[in-house]
């Protein structure tokens, strides 16, 4: 009896044991159920397939977001989105996942993309949004019908108007009204060091032979140095055009009397400057009011110019890649819309003879050795920072990041014209990018560098193209018509490669387009290289 007992009792505790078991992995999966239809209805939102319109496009879109790309299925019509699905996504889990979590029934709810981010997850938050913009634009429906924009805009700017009589009213004239932010602009003086880019970069000397880059070119400074430097470089500048960009003075004298004034003497033209770059530019004697005062800006974003903030287009009228216009040498654009402004598209513009009254191709000269008729960019800050791939250009402009916020001793606040780095700016680091980074100097350094070498280890293979074809055309044995196809390459490889070297953010504005340009340049190096040693 012990015994059976004793085994009744064994028996019993197993089935006890197996109880607790199978309650357990019962919770378990019940917990696992729960989270991943939890985890589903985050990640989406809307109505059920079954009640998705016949007419409704079910379209993918790709937005940046902190960790990588996130990847959303939306289903809408020109007026309406009725379903939002993310698809895939590396956000971290706690921190990113909180915006993947809520934002589908955020933008669902409020049929806007005009709403903001999660706290602490800002730049999730922005892909998601970027993703859904990029699906209704891949879709053919218009984004700003659900509040979409692919740059913050908080102010429109105003338009000058020409052929008015002003007369430019210098930053000297606003002193008494305005004695801190006059303050603050006479404080760019400060910023007053130059850098010679010929010494520093040595394959410059090649690469811009010919030009008068190859003979003087120090890195810009402070805006009360313009009017200095330009009257001190060893470039040439015969006529008046080169004043764009370095004087109200001159802006005005375009805008009163027509392009005419891009032909002036230059040195005619130079005794009626007053200063540099100073409070006209920006707002055409009316302080507060952002306008923009050269024509040809306004011109290079033609319907877009509501699209963009106001203080981008302020600083993006003299911070882009210009060129002059080979029969009236005005200053010129080599696009016409936020689409068009895209390296790429500007060098199609620029290889494309139609565009230019001439009737050949555009170049700003040829190279006397290699024959290469090449383009010299400016310094496109404007077209990078807002460019494909930039994760901040609709969320911040060029004033939030270099014009501090100052207060006066009334208490009152104003805009520093004292443009400095962000990364001098202490303040606006612990409050607005510590949000998303952690060592926001250190990240920034480290892009800068790697951008950095590449730009050197690029430029010196340009180099070596360079002297390649040189040697071809002196020996005279290579068939004219394959000079030219290697012509041809060589002066694309430049373009990309001088679009990243002349934008003074080394790559901070955006690391994305900054290294397909980078890319596209050793590639076409390569290509070019190949093509002599084949022929040879």
């Amino acid at each position: 009896m012990k015994k059976k007992k004793k085994k009744a009792s064994f028996l019993k505790k197993i089935r006890r044991d197996d109880l607790v078991a199978v309650l357990c992995a019962l919770f378990i999966a019940a917990v696992a159920i729960f989270n991943a239809a939890s985890g589903a209805a985050g990640r989406q939102a809307g109505v059920a397939d079954s009640e998705v319109p016949a007419g409704a496009l079910t379209l993918t879109g790709v937005g940046q977001g902190r960790n990588g790309d996130i990847t959303v299925q939306i289903a809408a019509t020109n007026d309406r989105i009725y379903q939002i699905k993310i698809v895939d996504d590396q956000e971290t889990e706690g921190i990113g996942s909180r915006a993947i979590q809520s934002m589908p029934k955020t933008i669902y709810d409020a049929q806007s993309l005009k709403i903001d981010a999660v706290s602490g997850a800002t730049l999730s938050s922005d892909g998601i949004k970027a993703a859904i913009f990029d699906a209704l634009k891949n879709g053919g429906l218009d984004p700003g019908v659900f509040g979409g924009s692919i740059v913050k805009v908080e102010q429109v700017a105003a338009k000058v108007e020409t052929n008015s009589g002003v007369t430019v009213m210098h930053a000297a004239d606003w002193a008494e009204k305005y004695p801190e932010i006059y303050a603050s602009w006479e404080m760019t003086k400060e910023s007053d060091e130059i850098v010679d880019y010929l010494a520093q970069y040595p394959m410059l000397r090649t690469l811009y032979e010919g030009y008068g880059f190859a003979k003087d070119y120090g890195s810009a400074r402070g805006h009360y140095y313009d009017v200095v430097d330009i009257e001190h470089t060893a470039r040439p500048h015969p006529m008046a055009n080169c004043w764009t960009c370095k004087t109200p003075d001159f802006t005005n004298m375009v805008n009163e009397e027509g392009v005419q004034a891009y032909k002036y003497d230059w040195t005619e033209v130079q005794g009626k400057i007053v200063e540099g770059i100073s409070c006209f530019n920006c707002h055409a004697n009316e302080p507060g009011k952002i306008t923009v005062t050269h024509t040809y800006w306004i011109d290079a974003v033609g319907d877009d110019f509501e699209k963009i903030d106001a203080a981008n287009l302020a600083c993006g009228q003299c911070h882009n890649e210009y060129y002059f216009e080979p029969e009236t040498k005005a200053t010129t654009i080599a696009h016409s819309s936020i689409e068009s402004m895209h390296p790429t598209a500007m060098l199609a513009y620029f290889n494309d003879p139609a565009n230019f009254s001439n009737g050949e191709a555009f170049s700003d000269w040829t190279n006397p050795r290699t024959g290469v008729k090449q383009i010299k960019v400016q310094h496109p800050e404007f077209e990078t920072f807002l460019g494909e791939g930039s994760q901040h250009r609709a969320t911040y402009t060029c004033a939030d990041c270099h014009m501090p916020t100052e207060t006066k001793d009334n208490g009152m606040t104003y805009r520093s014209h004292n443009l400095i780095s962000p990364l001098d700016n202490p303040e606006l680091i612990e409050n607005e990018c510590s949000k998303c980074h952690v060592d926001l100097v250190s990240e920034v350094h480290e892009t800068q560098a790697r951008i950095e070498a590449r730009t050197y280890s690029i430029g010196y293979e340009l180099e070596y193209l360079t002297e390649l074809l040189a040697a071809a055309v002196e020996k005279g044995e290579m068939p004219e018509s394959k000079l030219d196809e290697v012509r041809a390459i060589a002066r694309d490889a430049q373009f990309y490669w001088d679009f990243v070297f002349v934008e003074n953010a080394e790559g901070a504005h955006n690391p994305t387009l900054t290294d397909f340009c980078l890319d596209k340049a050793e590639e076409l190096t390569n290509q070019a290289v190949n093509l002599m040693r084949g022929a040879s």
